[in-house]
């Protein structure tokens, strides 16, 4: 570490807030039809980046919980990479071609992205890695990523259950919504930029999602469970499984209205604890996606407004983990990533964001 320049020179920097305070006249303007990015979600953002790049070692890797892990690099990398750096490109572009080099080195010949396949986060850290090195390919086409991502999706399509599922090792057992949309991210991300994924395994996929529906329906709305309609719905895996129908293309209305409800429910009656982090992650992008049409028109604004000031207020402001989002699991590393993504989902930099 201390023989990098690179590394030694991302740690020495400026007071978070003075930095913060510099980069905001340079952050790019939001598309008229989308939301503002407030001064404190500026501020926050960049704190949180620095926070990133400061805790990064020169391999790509991360001084942090997961911070070794394919699925925490990987995330990251792609709070990097949303509000405009590319590999090599950009205030963060050497931070993100560390990560991505790291989740390149990390493949097998298998396709999988992880160097040890062991424990229940195995398709976790595939999904996640799978997903960044698309997002990476759509803007840089470097044929090292092409080759390296047409394998893990390759895996991907194998691997899926008979059911339309995924489970936590690529084994084609059935398995849950939590890692099916993982894997439905990263085929979405990869279909968007160019990589044929079979209609088969998008159909499959779709029909585990509605075996997933609780059976339950209370004034219109219904929400989604863990693996199974019978058992108890819950705010996170209804958030994945409407992000999921979206990401396969289920985008109207009536497939996804009575999902949103239940979310909005869930949000102002304060059932949104379970799992927090990962539910509000899918759940913000869910009602990003929603507000394409003309019936979900001011449902993002009013969410996106909420869930960043909220997220604003759970940022360390002072001290060694300045920058850094600590909220319910997933926290730490990859909490700190998905809330900058959250909060950066405006200015559309990922590919995946882009309608």
């Amino acid at each position: 570490m201390g023989k990098d320049p690179i590394a030694k020179a991302c740690i020495v920097l400026a007071s978070p807030i003075a930095l913060a305070a510099a980069v905001l006249a340079s952050w790019p303007v939001p598309a008229a039809e989308e939301v503002e990015v407030s001064r404190e979600g500026k501020a926050a953002i960049e704190m949180g980046l620095a926070y990133l790049a400061r805790i990064q070692n020169s391999d790509g890797t991360f001084r942090a919980e997961h911070g070794n892990l394919t699925g925490g690099v990987a995330s990251a990398c792609m709070a990097f990479m949303s509000v405009g750096n590319l590999p090599g490109e950009g205030k963060y572009g050497r931070h993100v071609a560390r990560s991505v080099n790291f989740i390149l080195n990390s493949a097998q010949p298998s396709g999988l992205l992880m160097k040890e396949r062991t424990g229940h986060g195995v398709m976790y850290n595939h999904g996640l890695a799978t997903l960044c090195l698309a997002e990476a390919w759509g803007h840089t086409q470097d044929p090292r990523i092409g080759q390296t991502l047409r394998r893990a999706i390759q895996l991907q399509v194998q691997s899926q259950a008979d059911n339309g599922s995924w489970y936590y090792v690529p084994n084609g057992r059935p398995g849950d919504i939590s890692i099916t949309i993982m894997q439905l991210m990263a085929l979405r991300a990869a279909r968007d930029a160019g990589i044929a994924v079979p209609p088969e395994t998008i159909k499959r996929a779709i029909g585990f999602v509605e075996y997933c529906r609780s059976k339950t329906i209370e004034e219109g709305m219904y929400g989604y469970c863990y693996n199974s309609g019978g058992q108890e719905p819950r705010f996170s895996n209804t958030a994945a499984a409407v992000l999921s129908l979206q990401v396969c293309g289920e985008y109207k209305p009536a497939a996804v209205k009575p999902g949103l409800d239940f979310l909005v429910h869930a949000r102002k009656n304060k059932k949104d604890s379970h799992w927090w982090m990962y539910g509000h992650y899918y759940a913000a992008q869910a009602m990003y996606q929603a507000g394409l049409h003309q019936q979900f028109k001011g449902q993002w604004a009013s969410w996106y407004k909420d869930i960043s000031a909220e997220l604003v207020r759970r940022q360390i402001k002072e001290g060694s983990e300045a920058g850094a989002f600590r909220v319910e699991s997933p926290g730490g590393l990859i909490g700190t990533a998905w809330a900058i993504k959250i909060m950066a989902i405006p200015y559309r930099y990922l590919p995946i964001y882009q309608r």
